[in-house]
């Protein structure tokens, strides 16, 4: 066993909280890139305000796609010359376009991390959740013989008075206070507890 401290406990606890820092990771850029096409966007209008058209470099620069896996790689684009006001309008349109496509790939990146990460919570508290299914079931079987103490008590007092006992707060209908029904929410619920193994047969047939 590695002790303490140990590389090989390090890279468990690593891997443990890796889907948290990529999911993170993930954010910041896209803030960046949100924040950057609001720079853009503000250009953007104040070019086409003063009347400025978008004209295409006369050399031939990056697509969209091209230059937003230039963005994904954290990398700088480089420009070879200053580029006329219409050059400039139209790399900004094309710069925004590319955002775009980065920011939907982030976003896949994003719903995937997350996957991991919440397959990965299952699996570590996969006992606390069936412990928690365990409790709900016991809960439903209890008010099950709460519920048969009360009839019997009813009808305890009825056969002693012969007319229905006023008695508090008493109900006796509906899915929680009325009798078991079969195939109600209940009985549903119970029948997938015992088919995943989760409470025996012999622990409803008792609560009856």
């Amino acid at each position: 066993m590695p002790a303490k401290g140990s590389s090989a406990e390090t890279q468990t606890e690593a891997e443990r909280i890796a889907p948290a820092q990529v999911i993170e990771a993930i954010q910041r850029k896209a803030d960046g890139f949100k924040a950057r096409d609001r720079e853009l966007l503000a250009s953007q209008l104040e070019m086409e305000q003063a009347g400025v058209r978008p004209q295409e470099s006369r050399t031939v620069g990056p697509e969209p796609r091209e230059m937003a896996a230039t963005l994904l790689n954290g990398m700088a684009i480089a420009a070879d010359r200053d580029p006329t006001p219409g050059e400039e309008l139209h790399k900004i349109i094309v710069e925004r376009k590319a955002i775009e496509i980065a920011l939907d790939a982030l976003a896949g990146r994003e719903n995937q991390a997350r996957i991991i990460a919440a397959a990965e919570v299952l699996q570590e508290s996969a006992s606390d959740w069936r412990e928690i299914v365990r409790q709900r079931a016991m809960c439903v079987l209890a008010l099950r013989r709460v519920n048969a103490e009360a009839f019997a008590f009813r009808e305890r007092i009825r056969r002693l008075a012969r007319t229905n006992p006023n008695l508090i707060c008493d109900v006796s209908s509906g899915p929680l206070f009325g009798p078991a029904v079969v195939g109600d929410h209940a009985y549903t619920y119970l029948e997938a507890c015992v088919k995943a193994g989760i409470i025996s047969r012999s622990e409803i047939d008792n609560a009856a």
